[in-house]
């Protein structure tokens, strides 16, 4: 199991190179970079007192705003500090032996099955298919297996499963009795993420588990909120027996009951990523160094062409840009980079430096 260590850690950056966090442009965590909305501020000012008394432990609002969000019953809804939480919450109660999850994929999947002592298969994405999901996947689906985890789109590599495809991996996972989790936590950042998430196939599939995330989308890291969704009430049960209480704070619920109605917010964010995915994409292809995989979300996969260039994460940092190395991830190396989508004035700085790197190579 690969270290799970994660971008967006300015702050050990910023002491290495003997500067202020501030001055660091940091490509390495997937965050909207419209910041945080302009609702929840004002919603966090009028509402500072929430600081004097305890969170509702049912967290009653914040689940019935995620309910209209999605349109579905609230009781399918458990929140968290976090999708990770949502996560880790989620195989402490289903308990998976055999699990199967993607290679490279996000690694805190690791870390939750090595919690419940769960044997983890990996299915590993062929660097020809640019790192996608193909049919070749169903295969790996046989009745030893009881847990498959999929991000979708998947993390770092920003591809996303193919619908049809996914509607087998549903079907054969129900036929394999197999419980069948999908993480969508970029999911807000996809042309039409509606369409393309599962939530709508909950009441179908009873093994179907859904995690997702207000913290990328909505800009709230430091706040930490996630949830999960699934029509198994009987699983759901479980999960909030066990659960510790006041795991998400006031202002974080508050967050979630007010972003998920900002709708200029959300179509604002949506305009924004689809003209800056495409710019930032575009510019790599100008590189000849670097191949650039097309991605569905606000994060783009690099891999360096040629192994005197494998230290560009160090060059960048010269520069004051970190961007996400991805070499502790399953079946990447050191020729992999990770880098977000961020506005343009810092996307265009990206690309200078990345000509500047190769130029000075």
């Amino acid at each position: 199991m690969k270290i799970a260590k994660h971008g967006g850690n300015i702050y050990e950056v910023a002491e290495k190179l003997g500067i202020q966090p501030s001055e660091v442009l940091d490509f390495s965590a997937n965050i909207n970079p419209l910041g945080v909305p302009t609702s929840f501020r004002k919603a966090l000012i009028e509402n500072i007192s929430l600081i004097e008394s305890y969170p509702d432990p049912y967290y009653q609002r914040l689940i019935q705003a995620i309910g209209k969000y999605h349109q579905i019953n609230p009781n399918y809804i458990t929140v968290g500090n976090g999708a990770t939480e949502i996560i880790f919450s989620m195989i402490s109660a289903l308990k998976p032996k055999q699990a199967l999850i993607l290679a490279p994929t996000f690694l805190e999947y690791e870390r939750a099955l090595a919690k419940v002592g769960c044997e983890v298969h990996y299915y590993r994405l062929k660097e020809e298919l640019d790192f996608i999901v193909d049919e070749g996947f169903l295969k790996a689906l046989h009745e030893e297996i009881d847990l498959v985890i999929l991000c979708n789109p998947n993390n770092p590599t920003g591809q996303m499963i193919h619908h049809e495809i996914m509607d087998k991996i549903l079907d054969r996972c129900r036929e394999q009795r197999i419980n069948l989790m999908i993480d969508e936590a970029f999911n807000e950042f996809l042309d039409c993420p509606d369409e393309k998430s599962m939530i709508s196939r909950i009441e179908s599939y009873k093994n179907l588990y859904i995690i997702r995330s207000l913290t990328k989308f909505f800009a709230l890291p430091g706040l930490r909120i996630g949830y999960g969704i699934s029509g198994n009430l009987d699983m759901l049960q479980k999960i909030a027996s066990v659960k510790e209480p006041w795991t998400i704070n006031s202002f974080a619920a508050l967050a979630g009951e007010v972003v998920v109605k900002d709708q200029e917010y959300i179509c604002c964010s949506k305009a924004w990523i689809d003209t800056e995915r495409e710019f930032l994409f575009e510019g790599f292809q100008g590189i000849p160094q670097i191949k650039a995989y097309r991605p569905a979300a606000n994060y783009i996969l690099l891999k360096v062409l040629d192994d005197q260039y494998v230290f560009l994460q160090e060059k960048l940092l010269e520069k004051n840009i970190l961007i996400r190395s991805c070499s502790n991830y399953e079946n990447l190396n050191k020729s992999y980079f990770r880098v977000a989508i961020k506005d343009r004035e810092a996307n265009e700085k990206l690309i200078r430096a990345l000509r500047e790197v190769f130029y000075e190579g």
